[in-house]
C-alpha cells in the first residue's frame, strides 16, 4: 500500500492533469497528429504515470470537436484526431500564457503553504 505522501501527489497529479487535460491533448495532437483516442489514454499513462477512465479521455475529445479545436477523420476503421487551424491557434494562445499560468500556481501554492 503506498504511502500518505504518495497518495496525496498522485491525487494531486490526477487533479492537475485532468484540469489540463484539453491543453496536454492540443499539444499531443500538434506533435503527433492523426491519434486515436486510445493513443490518448495510453500518452497519459505513459507520460504520467496516471490511469485515466476511458471516459474521461473520450469526453475530453468529444468536447474539443465540438469546439472545433480538433477534427477527427477515419483512419484504418478508427477514429484519429488531430488539430484544426482552431486548435492550433487556441494552443499558441495558451503557450504564450504560460508564465502567467505558472504564476497563478505559485500564488496558490504560496498562499496554501504561508
Amino acid at each position: 500500500m503506498p504511502n500518505l505522501g504518495s497518495k496525496v501527489v498522485y491525487t494531486l497529479d490526477q487533479r492537475m492533469i485532468k484540469n489540463f487535460m484539453d491543453i496536454i491533448i492540443l499539444k499531443h495532437l500538434k506533435d503527433s497528429p492523426l491519434i486515436s483516442g486510445y493513443e490518448v489514454f495510453r500518452y497519459f499513462h505513459k507520460k504520467f504515470d496516471i490511469l485515466l477512465s476511458p471516459g474521461t479521455v473520450y469526453l475530453a475529445l468529444y468536447s474539443l470537436e465540438r469546439q472545433n479545436l480538433i477534427k477527427a477523420n477515419m483512419d484504418q476503421g478508427k477514429r484519429a484526431y488531430n488539430l484544426t487551424n482552431q486548435g492550433e491557434k487556441f494552443l499558441s494562445q495558451i503557450c504564450s500564457k504560460k508564465n502567467h499560468i505558472q504564476t497563478v500556481i505559485s500564488s496558490i501554492f504560496s498562499e496554501v503553504l504561508s
